[in-house]
């Protein structure tokens, strides 16, 4: 190991790859919730609950990710005035609790991007959810129905597993990027992987050296999300032999019953 890559700059590397971590665990479970509620918000047959849906849908799905963490982390507090401000984000009891645990020095920094990280990939994760129940067949859910499943028996039983079984795949992949897009907490100086990267070069001047080092962790992170994210994909298989299947001709898969439609209308 160079000399240059002294316990100094591995324990800023160590600090910056365990915020990566905690903001890619946060902020994808966070989104799993978020996104399937939306998606239901999406099949709602009452007009305002998809009015809804796809209000979040659009807009967090839209604006670039870079720009709703700029947005939350210097726009919001600023609507407050400054005495207000820091005591409501910056200097409060919570506030301070958070920074002694996670040793962030501004961690409404690093609230702001886990909400705005949150919103963006929630609403990907919205549609391909939404996508998901559409491959489950009509037939299927009637006659759950008919057997006497309620509402909510039908949505934990048959909805959410099959929906969620059937978009996996597109949802794994939307979190790892969901993981990159940490990345970009750096541009309010939370001191993640990517910040720890740019500190590093400040005192050691060895960029190129270091970049190469930040995107093999990046490369090593995603390798490692794609193994346990196929793990994952394997026991909903072996849970649920029966898969959600595509619908046969004559038959109508669960989507098509629904009033909101794929092209945007409520």
């Amino acid at each position: 190991m160079p000399t240059w890559f002294d316990a100094k700059l591995i324990d800023i590397f160590v600090n910056g790859l365990w915020l990566t971590l905690l903001l890619t665990v946060v902020t994808s479970l966070l989104s799993l919730l978020v996104g399937v509620g939306a998606g239901m918000l999406r099949l709602s047959e009452r007009r305002w609950l998809r009015l809804l849906g796809a209000i979040h849908v659009e807009i967090h799905r839209n604006v670039p990710a870079l720009v709703l963490i700029i947005f939350w982390a210097f726009a919001i507090p600023n609507l407050f005035p400054v005495d207000a401000r820091q005591q409501i984000f910056f200097d409060n009891d919570a506030i301070n609790w958070l920074s002694k645990l996670t040793g962030i020095p501004l961690v409404y920094y690093a609230l702001a991007v886990v909400i705005a990280l949150t919103l963006n990939t929630s609403a990907y994760i919205a549609e391909l959810f939404r996508a998901g129940v559409g491959t489950i067949e009509r037939e299927t859910i009637e006659e759950a129905q008919t057997l006497g499943a309620s509402q909510r028996v039908t949505f934990f039983q048959f909805l959410l597993p099959l929906g969620l079984r059937a978009a996996f795949p597109a949802i794994a992949t939307r979190l790892i990027h969901n993981m990159k897009n940490t990345s970009l907490a750096a541009f309010v100086s939370v001191p993640e992987l990517f910040q720890s990267m740019q500190t590093g070069i400040s005192l050691t001047f060895h960029a190129t050296e270091l970049l190469l080092v930040t995107a093999v962790i990046y490369l090593l992170l995603a390798l490692c999300m794609s193994v346990l994210f196929k793990w994952i994909e394997q026991l909903l298989v072996q849970k649920q032999p029966s898969p959600a299947r595509q619908a046969p001709r004559g038959r109508q898969p669960y989507l098509q019953t629904m009033v909101f439609t794929d092209n945007g209308g409520a």
